[in-house]
């Protein structure tokens, strides 16, 4: 039963993965994906009454930790994008009054 479980489970994501990759993106879908490592052997104790030993915590915290390293290196990217086009917005205004000075 389980194994039937699983396989309805994964169909159903494929086919969400396609519809996100067709509607956004692939890098979202990936995102998503990646988010919803870690929910599937929490379901799988709940739902199916599978034991947590060590290597599902194992995978999950592997999970989590993929998942916000991802988010902060995303972060990190826009904070120094916001910085380069700030920066870059100061020297063409400074380019623009110096050239409506002379």
């Amino acid at each position: 039963m389980t194994l039937i479980w699983i396989a309805a489970g994964w169909d159903v994501f494929n086919i969400g993965a396609v519809g996100l990759i067709f509607d956004v993106s692939s890098l979202f879908s990936n995102v998503i994906g990646t988010l919803g490592l870690p929910i599937v052997p929490v379901l799988a104790v709940v739902f199916f009454h599978d034991k947590m030993d060590g290597v599902k915590v194992v995978a999950m915290l592997l999970a989590i930790w993929g998942f916000v390293s991802y988010m902060y290196q995303h972060y990190l990217d826009d904070s120094k994008s916001k910085a380069e086009r700030a920066n870059a917005t100061q020297v063409s205004q400074a380019s623009t009054s110096e050239e409506i000075q002379i």
